[in-house]
Parts: structure tokens; sequence; C-alpha cells
């Protein structure tokens, strides 16, 4: 049986997912992204997947285009047409619709909602861990986070 988003998502150090709601500012939004040390938030309402809003977008989207944050919310510069994976894509499905979409996270959802965002580098951890075991090396313990 193929590897799944599923095990994507065991193999992180943190089911976490940060999330926000579409009328957050982008100035809070900054905020948790500095605070939590992530790239980027699922946008998200009771469960459901809205859209994603990266470090890119407040670059691309806020300041480039000479926005003020404080007053320019996340749905004004969230990629709305974001692509979900369900739990039981193949991890060479997640990888194709990465590439595919050129985008760096993909939110997995199951049958109550967002469970989990999966990225480009969690897929090549993944790929790093089967090359490994397959050259009969044990696996690399990641290091706590800070």
């Amino acid at each position: 049986m193929p590897a799944t988003a599923r095990d994507l998502l065991a193999m992180k150090n943190s089911a976490v997912v940060y999330t926000c709601a579409p009328e957050t500012t982008v100035a809070e939004a900054c905020r948790v992204l500095r605070e939590r040390r992530v790239g980027c938030l699922v946008v998200a309402r009771g469960g459901a997947v809205e859209g994603i809003f990266t470090d890119r977008d407040v670059v691309v989207g806020v300041v480039a285009a000479g926005l003020d944050p404080a007053r320019t919310t996340v749905a004004d510069v969230m990629a709305r047409d974001v692509e979900v994976a369900p739990l039981d894509l193949p991890v060479g499905d997640v990888e194709s619709t990465l590439r595919r979409r050129r985008a760096r996270h993909l939110p997995v959802v199951g049958e109550r909602g967002l469970l989990g965002l999966v990225s480009l580098g969690d897929v090549a951890r993944y790929y790093a861990l089967v090359e490994r075991a397959g050259r009969g090396l044990p696996p690399v313990v990641a290091a706590a986070p800070h």
C-alpha cells in the first residue's frame, strides 16, 4: 500500500495547523506567522478551507502593492483556489498537486474538515527517509523544535 497524506501528517513534529478567519487583518496574521514561526496560515471558517495566506502574499499582495497591513484583510490577498488533499491521497499525488499548482502547502481534509497541512518539505523528507531505508541506513531523527 503506498504512503498517503495521512502518513505525511503522522511524520510531522506537530499536528497543529495554524488558521485565521478571512476578516483577520494582514498585520494580525503576520504577528501569528512570526510568533508561530510558520510561512502560512490556512484561512478557514467552521473547519472549511476558504484559502491560504502566505508570507509571499504579504510581500506581493500588500507591501509591493502599497497597501496598509492594518486595514487590509487576509481575504483581500489570500489564495482562494486552494486544492485540498483527502487523507488517502498517495504521496506521489500530493507532490504532483503541489508542483502543478506551484504551491508549497496543501491542506489535508477529512470528514470533520481540516485535519492538517503538508508541505513540499514534508514530501521531500518522506522521500529521503525512503531512500535511507532502501540503502539500509537508520532514519535521521529530527531535532526538537525551538
